[in-house]
């Protein structure tokens, strides 16, 4: 059985092969990551355009209390605005004080001047706009009481600043690249503080804090789970989920990197370099250490594959074997207005890194993941649907909803990796779980 994924075309660039733009082995740092800028954006923009940014999770009605719209604390008003410098807020229900979970937004990213300049006038961009209360039915901010999550402190942190959760822009330096302020990784500061003052968190010694998000949220997680575990202290036991945050496996190149002129450099530099510049990224301690060793630059933290291995907080990693945002629109996406494809060679290449990376981490490290055999971005990665259980991915025996209650209740880091199969070999690069299909709210 043949599998090609028809693909579709957002942009046009230059349909004849061009002239390699830098080969990494021939330039020293800093003429690589000048020289990447350069083709970052052509690489990337198709990325920021994705129509399903919104987190179809949280919605404006829904059952039991609300989460509130609250205002972050007062010092630091100055450095957590929205991209286009509306005041930023958390949502917030209370329940545990000692027990707190906190979920970041996906919604993408922006990439160059056009996109930024338009988020920054809509409700993923500013707060202008924000409602009063919002509801989580099926994520783990639900108060259904399935979810071990549901009589926690629920904080939902809604995605303005286009940045990955990642942005250090302040009023007092200024704003970034555009006039636009990236502030995500201040907005999270904030919430630790606020649950600090307001709930007097992490005084008790037995406190608990469950970080996670998804897509951009889940890179978010990544980039801020041991900076959450080191503010906290060492009263509170923090354990961390990004789902669908792997952007992108190790040693991933896009099929048509070379079109550009783009030769030896994978995809993740490139992301990791151009996003960490133009949204003045705080990067994980321990990762930035490593890099230094290395002699890397140290926005390769940004990235999954080279963060995660530095990652010494508990972590739960929610990925589909193949991740459609990555694969539909930015490592096959081609050119010249014709529709593009993803050959069979690099679904199972892209498959098999992604468990390959996975199962090495989870020996290395206090890392388990839930892998379903699916084509999917983060559509199928929740704790449950709140309309049929019967809906919910099951990998080698296991819901989401039971890995995580595993990891919460018992601190059990389960490996969950899809074993079911087609004839002839077709598992290889054949989505086979039988809920491979959008279900979360």
């Amino acid at each position: 059985m043949s599998m090609i994924l028809v693909l579709p075309v957002y942009f046009v660039l230059v349909s004849s092969v061009a002239p390699p733009l830098f080969n990494a082995s021939e330039l020293d740092q800093t003429e690589l990551l000048d020289q990447i800028e350069t083709s970052a954006v052509n690489l990337l923009k198709s990325w920021s355009t994705h129509t399903s940014f919104s987190d179809p999770a949280i919605t404006t009605e829904g059952k039991g209390v609300p989460m509130t719209k609250i205002p972050v604390p007062e010092s630091f008003k100055d450095s957590t605005m929205c991209l286009d410098g509306s005041p930023f807020f958390f949502y917030i229900r209370p329940g545990d004080p000692t027990r707190v979970a906190l979920f970041l937004q996906g919604g993408g990213l922006c990439i160059e001047r056009f996109d930024c300049e338009h988020r920054a006038t809509t409700r993923q961009g500013s707060s202008n706009d924000w409602e009063e209360e919002l509801y989580d039915e099926s994520n783990i901010l639900s108060q259904d009481p399935r979810s071990p999550l549901s009589n926690y402190t629920h904080v939902f942190m809604r995605y303005c600043s286009g940045d990955t959760w990642t942005g250090t822009n302040t009023l007092e330096s200024g704003p970034g690249r555009y006039g636009l302020y990236f502030s995500g990784h201040n907005q999270v500061a904030a919430a630790l503080s606020h649950l600090q003052t307001t709930l007097d968190f992490g005084s008790t010694p037995g406190s608990h804090f469950f970080l996670s998000g998804a897509s951009a949220g889940g890179i978010g997680t990544n980039n801020n789970c041991d900076f959450v575990a080191s503010t906290l202290g060492p009263n509170v036991s923090v354990k961390c989920s990004p789902q669908a945050g792997l952007f992108f496996p190790q040693d991933t190149t896009a099929l048509w990197q070379s079109r550009l002129g783009v030769e030896g450099v994978t995809t993740n530099q490139i992301a990791s370099v151009y996003l960490s510049r133009m949204f003045s990224s705080h990067h994980d301690a321990s990762c930035v250490a490593h890099a230094i060793r290395s002699l890397d630059p140290a926005s390769f933290c940004w990235e999954g594959s080279y963060l995660t291995p530095h990652i010494s907080t508990p972590i739960l990693v929610a990925q589909n074997f193949w991740d459609q945002l990555q694969i539909d629109n930015i490592l096959c996406f081609q050119d010249n207005l014709k529709q593009a494809s993803c050959p069979e060679d690099f679904l199972v290449d892209f498959k098999t890194h992604t468990i390959e990376q996975l199962t090495e981490l989870s020996v290395k490290q206090q890392l388990g993941f839930f892998a379903p055999s699916c084509y999917m971005h983060t559509g199928n990665l929740c704790l449950f649907n709140t309309e049929d259980d019967d809906e919910n991915v099951v990998v080698a025996g296991r819901t989401y909803l039971d890995a995580v209650k595993a990891f919460v209740e018992d601190g059990e880091l389960t490996v969950s990796v899809d074993d079911c199969g087609g004839e002839g070999g077709d598992e290889d690069y054949v989505p086979c779980n039988e809920v491979c299909e959008m279900h979360c709210g």
